[in-house]
């Protein structure tokens, strides 16, 4: 069963009832994973937020889901989360996103490209449609590069992260830890401070409770602290807004 909104010569169509559509924690994918060829690769990350995996159906899209899971703290996000039906050039097309990530009154729609794809003049000028017809119904749209998503250190550091996404961390020992951090302090010396193991302190740096600096690689010496720290990009809460160039360019 499928539900659509409708708004001038574009709709969405999703994969849920009329009532969840309001709520994105309650979309499912519009449609089952495919591989983008015959050696595309379909995987799944396990998001431990929701407490559910997700599917992927590219290498670029399990790291791009991975750091998500990691470093977004969104309210909610959905991968496949609908499809737009819309009308160009006098044909109708349609167009499913990778994914929706919602923070508060923020919707952006992501589509993730391989650099190569993304820059040829037929995708800009779809893209810039799509743009303007997601707009029309209250989405920002984002084209995630693959050159963003595999950039280093926070991608090896989300993978070390995400390691620890099972680790249970008792509210007496993340109320420690927080005290210890509410100023900067290395990692090493938070943990000898609070008598804490690593693998705690990285659990709450998963679930947001603590940061990191994602663009230098993590280690004993790394700074920990209650805040946001180091350089701010997509998809962190802390991340500058998304301006109309990043958005078309």
């Amino acid at each position: 069963m499928t539900s659509a909104i409708e708004h001038h010569c574009s709709r969405l169509i999703f994969a849920a009832d009329s009532t969840a559509m309001s709520d994105v924690s309650q979309l499912r994918r519009v449609r089952e994973p495919v591989s983008r060829s015959k050696a595309g690769i379909q995987g799944k990350v396990a998001d431990v937020v929701s407490g559910r995996s997700r599917h992927a159906e590219s290498q670029n899209e399990i790291k791009a889901w991975q750091i998500i899971t990691a470093t977004a703290h969104a309210d909610s996000w959905q991968e496949q989360p609908f499809t737009l039906e819309y009308h160009d050039g006098g044909a109708k097309h349609r167009y499913t996103p990778d994914a929706l990530v919602v923070r508060g009154a923020d919707r952006v729609v992501v589509e993730v490209k391989e650099d190569k794809d993304a820059e040829t003049p037929e995708a800009r000028a779809r893209f810039s449609v799509i743009r303007e017809r997601l707009a029309g119904h209250g989405y920002q749209f984002r084209v995630w590069r693959s050159s963003e998503i595999r950039s280093e250190p926070r991608l090896a550091n989300v993978a070390l992260i995400l390691r620890y996404r099972c680790v249970a961390v008792l509210p007496n020992d993340k109320a420690i830890l927080l005290r210890a951090a509410a100023s900067e302090i290395e990692l090493g010396c938070l943990c000898t401070s609070a008598g804490a193991q690593v693998h705690s302190v990285l659990r709450l740096v998963l679930e947001g409770s603590l940061h990191i600096d994602w663009w230098k690689p993590l280690g004993l010496r790394s700074t920990i602290s209650t805040n946001p720290i180091g350089r701010q990009e997509w998809p962190a809460p802390s991340a500058p807004a998304l301006s109309l160039s990043e958005e078309v360019r």
